[in-house]
């Protein structure tokens, strides 16, 4: 009997069509389907997946050494310079001269304790154009190692909070998909709660005309009132308008779909109902695990904690700002060509040392301000977290009872559905056979009616439920396999998904 009441459902969904308009037949996994690949929700959510694949790629790409070319090339001057005398007058004198610079260096940072080495050749030439002289300076070689001394080293940081954000962007991408979908679902079950209101709508407008005429019929013969009569013509007339405004509602409940789902031809949207609902149990303590395990919100609760224990040992390293500088290489001096700045006898070795440093000695109570406003910080942060989690636990678990109820009420609607056609049949013979009155035909149908609605309401909720839990835990319990896997990475290069290499 089930299946024939989903048979009469999409019968009633696919009957009334336009001539004009091409038909496009989908079921409620083909609209979803439509939704993950080509609306706007999904394309956005591949953008930020694909921003997250970046962003860490930026990091990656600060931890591996890089070739650097610098200079000012040229750097000539031609104009009147004041210039300091002996004496202390200034003079002007007109400068013609070139000074020019370039090198040529490997940098690499040391993660580990935030130390920037680097290796030089640099080289310098000086030309005076009014007296016709040049000169070079280089320093074939160099060494050059930078050491914030007190700072925060960033890279600590970033070793444990750039893994969880990409790994964050992954999630939130699956997210955004179920998202999509239960999205898709809603509106799915809006245009086909239209659909069914249109079709009740114009079966109403049929059967009001028909009861007009044998009403009428009956007048003619004295077998029926002249009040009657007019009220069979005010539900006519009624049941005409009602035909008319479900049309309208569904045109915008279908544009509204379409254009979620990203349907450009111009069709006509036929949908059909689920042929089945699914039975399987959700214990919330499973559930619960798995939003635990996948869902991105456990990550933010992780980001958010070490970020605010980031912000208090920044607070505390601002006390203190120091950093040293030491370099050590070959130089040289040439005045006559180029090569004499490589040559061995012109090669001498330079070093140099600086230490830069701050050391605040009455900072009027700054510092104390500012190590009070990142615990503080911290400690809302903290309570913010223990409040996400309570709330997201409550999410969890007013969705899992909210699916075991609508599961039962799916049972309840479709037997009331089952009772309510039967009993509209049965009663329609009764009124055309004279037996009955109309007002308990009137009757009849409005139960039916409201059975049919009501039966089309439970499965839009249960889909719903279904797609909500799917997004919350990243599970689905249908299929009982995971939507998350966390060996799946998006590649940009190759377009495409594959799957890490486990680690031994």
């Amino acid at each position: 009997m089930k299946k024939v009441i989903i048979l009469l459902l999409a019968c009633f969904c696919l009957s009334q069509t336009s001539i004009s308009q091409e038909k496009r037949v989908l079921t409620l996994e083909e609209v979803i389907e439509l939704a993950r690949t080509q609306s706007r929700n999904a394309k956005q959510a591949e953008t930020s997946r694909n921003l997250g694949y970046w962003s860490y790629n930026v990091y990656s790409s600060q931890l591996r050494p890089q070739l650097l070319l610098r200079g000012t090339l040229p750097n000539i001057t031609d104009r009147a310079t004041p210039v300091t005398q002996e004496d202390g007058e200034i003079a002007f004198v007109t400068v013609n001269q070139n000074n020019s610079n370039l090198s040529l260096g490997l940098e690499q940072v040391l993660p580990w304790t935030n130390t920037t080495i680097a290796l030089e050749t640099n080289l310098a030439r000086f030309d005076n154009y009014t007296s016709d002289i040049t000169r070079y300076q280089g320093d074939p070689f160099g060494i050059t190692l930078t050491q914030p001394l007190f700072n925060v080293n960033p890279f600590k940081w970033d070793k444990v909070t750039q893994p969880l954000e990409f790994e964050q962007s992954k999630r939130q991408y699956v997210q955004s998909l179920e998202s999509t979908s239960q999205r898709a679902a809603q509106l799915f079950f809006q245009v086909l709660e239209e659909q069914m209101n249109l079709q009740i709508e114009e079966q109403n407008e049929a059967a009001s005309d028909t009861i007009n005429k044998v009403e009428q019929g009956r007048y003619n013969i004295g077998t029926s009132t002249e009040d009657e009569v007019l009220q069979t013509q005010l539900d006519l007339i009624t049941a005409q308008s009602g035909a008319q405004q479900a049309r309208l509602d569904l045109q915008t409940s279908s544009l509204e779909l379409r254009n979620f789902i990203n349907i450009t031809d111009d069709v006509q949207l036929e949908l059909i109902p689920p042929a089945d609902v699914p039975e399987f149990a959700i214990e919330y303590e499973t559930a619960l695990q798995y939003a635990k395990e996948n869902r991105a919100e456990y990550l933010d609760f992780r980001l958010d904690r070490l970020n605010a224990e980031r912000q208090v040992a920044e607070a505390r390293a601002l006390r203190f700002s120091a950093t040293l500088r030491a370099s050590f290489g070959y130089n040289s001096v040439s005045t006559d060509a180029l090569r004499g700045v490589y040559r061995d006898d012109n090669l001498a070795t330079g070093s140099t040392f600086r230490l830069d440093f701050a050391l605040p000695i009455l900072d009027g109570g700054r510092n104390k301000a500012r190590m009070r406003q990142a615990r503080e910080r911290q400690q809302l942060t903290e309570f913010n977290i223990e409040q996400g989690q309570i709330t997201f636990e409550q999410e969890i678990a007013i969705s899992v009872r909210n699916f075991q109820q609508i599961r039962s009420q799916i049972e309840i609607a479709l037997k009331r559905q089952e009772i309510a056609l039967k009993r509209f049949e049965i009663t329609n013979g009764r009124y055309l056979a004279g037996k009955v009155d109309i007002l308990a035909l009137v009757n009849a149908r409005t139960t039916k009616d409201s059975a049919l609605r009501s039966y089309i309401t439970a499965l839009r909720q249960y889909w719903n439920a279904f797609y909500e839990l799917r997004a919350l835990t990243l599970y689905d319990f249908k299929e009982d396999k995971l939507l998350y896997n966390p060996l799946l990475e998006y590649d940009p290069k190759t377009d495409s998904v594959i799957e890490r290499v486990r680690k031994k």
